[in-house]
C-alpha cells in the first residue's frame, strides 16, 4: 500500500497516510480523510485540509460539524522514517486565517516530555487566563469567592456564563474552540499565572508542556 508522508511547516515528519487513514510516525491512528483532503480525528472532529505540499492546514474561522464514528483500521507497519526534504527547510507560513495543524508537533509526533510534577495544590490562588488575554478566574476552592472558578453563581464558575471555562458552548469551554482547554488540538490553551510567573497550560493537547489535564483538573475542583 502506498505511503504518503506528512510534514509541518518546520519540515518535521509528523504523520503518514495510507489509503484514507492517517497515522502518527509510531503508527498510532490519528484520523481519516473524507472528500479527498479533509482530515478528521478518530472522534470525528475536523483537523484541517491535507495540502499538495504535504502539510495539514486548518482555517481557524471555519467550523465543521463532527462526523459520526469511523471504523478503526488495522494498525499498519511503521514505515521507514523519511529524510527531511531540503525543499521543506523554507516552507512559507500559511496565510491568515489558516494555521498548520501540526505546527507544534515535534519530530516523531510523540507527546511532549512531562516537566516537573505539578500538584493541583500548587495551583491554588493562581489566576487563569485565556490566550486572548481574557481573565477566566481564580483557582480557589472557596465557593463564595466572587472570582473563584468553583463559585457556580459567580462570573467565572457559572456554566451558563458565555465566558466561563465550564460553559461547553462558550469559546473557552467548547471542545472545538482554539481557546478552550478541552480542545486536544489547540495550540492556544489557557494558562495559570501565579506570582507573575506562568505555572502551566490547562490543555488536553499532549504536545504542550508543562500542562495540566483539564478533566482531571475539573475532578479535583469537584466540578
Amino acid at each position: 500500500m502506498a505511503t504518503r508522508y506528512l510534514f509541518n511547516t518546520a519540515g518535521n515528519y509528523v504523520a503518514f497516510q495510507q489509503a484514507t487513514n492517517v497515522f502518527s510516525p509510531s503508527a498510532d491512528w490519528i484520523g481519516f480523510i473524507m472528500n479527498g483532503n479533509q482530515l478528521y480525528s478518530t472522534e470525528g472532529n475536523f483537523l484541517g485540509y491535507v495540502l499538495d505540499d504535504d502539510r495539514v492546514a486548518k482555517n481557524t474561522s471555519e467550523v465543521r460539524p463532527t462526523l459520526s464514528s469511523y471504523q478503526r483500521p488495522m494498525r499498519p507497519l511503521r514505515p521507514l522514517k523519511p529524510l527531511k526534504p531540503l525543499k521543506r527547510l523554507r516552507m512559507p507560513r500559511l496565510p491568515h486565517p489558516y494555521v498548520d495543524a501540526f505546527e507544534r508537533s515535534i519530530v516523531g509526533a510523540e507527546p511532549a516530555k512531562p516537566g516537573p510534577i505539578l500538584s493541583f495544590e500548587s495551583l491554588l490562588e493562581s489566576k487563569l487566563f485565556a490566550a486572548d488575554g481574557k481573565y477566566l478566574g481564580k483557582v480557589s476552592k472557596n465557593m463564595y469567592d466572587s472570582e473563584s472558578i468553583t463559585n457556580q453563581y459567580g462570573a467565572y464558575g457559572n456554566p451558563y456564563n458565555g465566558d466561563s471555562l465550564f460553559n461547553e458552548f462558550g469559546k473557552y469551554g467548547n471542545p472545538y474552540s482554539a481557546l478552550s482547554p478541552f480542545n486536544e488540538f489547540s495550540r492556544t490553551p489557557p494558562y495559570f499565572i501565579k506570582g507573575g510567573k506562568t505555572l502551566a497550560y490547562l490543555t488536553a493537547n499532549q504536545f504542550i508542556s508543562p500542562r495540566v489535564e483539564p478533566q482531571q483538573f475539573k475532578t479535583w475542583l469537584g466540578r
